[in-house]
């Protein structure tokens, strides 16, 4: 398979990085993005249970054996949201250095339209997180899981912070928004890394190892999903495998479009056992008893996981990527990755539930708002964006 040297992301944002800006579209990879979208709600939803929540939160935790069987097993990878915003962030890198290397690719409208895409919709969950938080009770939290009761108080520093992104705290109102931080910045960066990316193409193999001892050096110092200069370390270097995939693309293609069924099965067999070696630790106990440096490897490892799924949906044999409802759940994946949460914490404090039951509920709503949210805010931010964007590029063009 060829890959277009023309890339559209629908949806701009955390799960697609697109720049929206005319193009052809690679469905395998909107289909991931999809996927991805939709394991991050299965993530918050299942967090609603206290003892997955303690999965997260307590290694050390007792755990039943289902509970040890969907978290320290590749079954963890179906509802692992960490992972699946690691694959934004390939897809981030990959698709926003596609269209920033077309001939006809402009750097001064980019700059309006990538805000106004990543911003706009942002704003509007906010302000519709905000709203359930006031309309939704809280009541009685005991027996709630702590990541529920996290929601419970918002303060006026936090939803600022959410606004902005930049400065200040972020993910206070939706978890979710601390990786729009990182969005926001690569969205900003995103020149060095296109020149960074394609003038080295031909040193891929070095940049790769550079890129993993980074990745190391901030697992190591401290968690990955920390802010600011250390968790840079670690989150940038995932937009830049992106980039480096994007750059040699041809040769990527050339390589997948020979694959059959069994090279694609292999391959996506090795990213699942990269993308959930950090769990797989605790097969063998608690994984906060090995040295810091093995434990940061597997953080290394899952980067590379998340790029090989980059890689796998470019292949032919990703078919099922390519299924018209994925594709739709890719085209509404920012809408779903930044309504969800709120669904989730209202469901959470109006039913009460504990058990992973609560996904009949928070699945369908989710996906009713999410769609309600595209038509409404997303796409319509998208016109907003084209048209700032038309109107910058007709004002560089030279009179004839």
């Amino acid at each position: 398979m060829s890959v277009p040297t023309t890339v559209r992301g629908q949806s701009p944002g955390v799960p697609v990085g697109g720049d929206g800006s005319g193009g052809g579209r690679v469905q395998g990879l909107d289909g991931l993005r999809g996927v991805a979208a939709l394991v991050v709600l299965v993530h918050h939803s299942l967090l609603l249970t206290p003892a997955l929540m303690a999965v997260h939160q307590d290694p050390a935790a007792p755990r039943s054996a289902l509970v040890q069987a969907v978290s320290a097993t590749p079954l963890h990878l179906l509802w692992d949201g960490e992972v699946a915003v690691q694959v934004f962030f390939v897809l981030s890198g990959f698709v926003l250095t596609v269209a920033a290397t077309r001939p006809r690719h402009r750097w001064a409208p980019y700059y309006p339209q990538r805000l106004l895409r990543l911003y706009l919709p942002v704003w509007a969950a906010v302000v519709l997180a905000v709203a359930l938080r006031v309309v939704v009770p809280v009541g009685d939290t005991s027996g709630l899981s702590p990541w529920l009761t996290f929601h419970g108080d918002l303060g006026r520093a936090g939803v600022l912070g959410d606004l902005v992104l930049l400065v200040g705290p972020a993910g206070s109102t939706m978890t979710a928004l601390w990786s729009l931080r990182w969005e926001v910045l690569f969205s900003l960066l995103l020149p060095l890394f296109v020149l960074a990316a394609t003038r080295l193409r031909h040193w891929a193999p070095l940049v790769l190892g550079a890129l993993a001892a980074l990745a190391w050096v901030g697992a190591v110092t401290g968690p990955v999903d920390q802010p600011y200069a250390l968790g840079a370390l670690y989150q940038l270097p995932l937009f830049a495998l992106g980039c480096v995939l994007a750059a040699g693309r041809d040769r990527v293609a050339e390589v997948t479009g020979r694959w059959g069924r069994a090279a694609w099965a292999g391959l996506l067999a090795v990213a699942v056992l990269l993308t959930t070696s950090y769990w797989l630790l605790d097969l063998g106990g608690d994984r906060e008893d090995l040295p810091v440096a093995v434990v940061a490897l597997t953080r290394v490892l899952q980067a590379a996981g998340a790029g090989l799924l980059v890689v796998a949906a470019l292949g032919p044999p990703a078919r099922p990527l390519r299924h018209p409802a994925v594709r739709w759940l890719g085209t509404r994946s920012f809408s779903l990755y930044l309504v969800h949460e709120p669904v989730v914490v209202a469901v959470g404090y109006l039913t009460g539930w504990t058990s992973p039951a609560v996904l009949l509920l928070t699945v369908p709503v989710s996906l009713l708002l999410a769609e309600g949210f595209f038509r409404a805010v997303e796409r319509p931010s998208h016109r907003l964006a084209r048209g700032v964007g038309a109107r910058l590029t007709r004002r560089a063009q030279p009179d004839v």
